[in-house]
């Protein structure tokens, strides 16, 4: 994505013609609850590791259910590192890319 690209991106999220009166879009409201949700998760984990050792004896339910949740975050981890390397905004379908013509020969100059 070009340096215009990114700031013509950066313009349309600010704009609240795009968006309504300054109210969150869904999409912003999803990661703002996603990042609060992760934030849970960072303090349980610290908190958890406080009270149990390696010597603690978890019982198969408790340790299945770690497993489970290392899994699911594991998951959601490799997902985003794709796509913010793929080309650092989620996936494409979901924006209108616009280009500018600089060149005077596009522009019948």
């Amino acid at each position: 994505m070009s340096k215009t690209e990114k700031l013509i991106s950066k313009i349309l999220e600010g704009c609240t013609a795009c968006h309504g009166d300054d109210q969150p879009t869904h999409e912003e409201e999803q990661s703002r609850m996603a990042v609060s949700d992760l934030r849970n998760i960072a303090e349980n984990v610290t908190e958890l590791q406080s009270l149990v050792d390696e010597n603690f004896p978890l019982e198969d339910w408790a340790e299945a259910k770690i497993t489970k949740a290392a899994d699911y975050v594991r998951s959601v981890l490799q997902y985003i590192k794709y796509e913010v390397d793929r080309e650092g905004e989620p996936d494409e379908k979901e924006h209108t890319k616009i280009y500018i013509a600089t060149d005077p020969r596009t522009l019948g100059l």
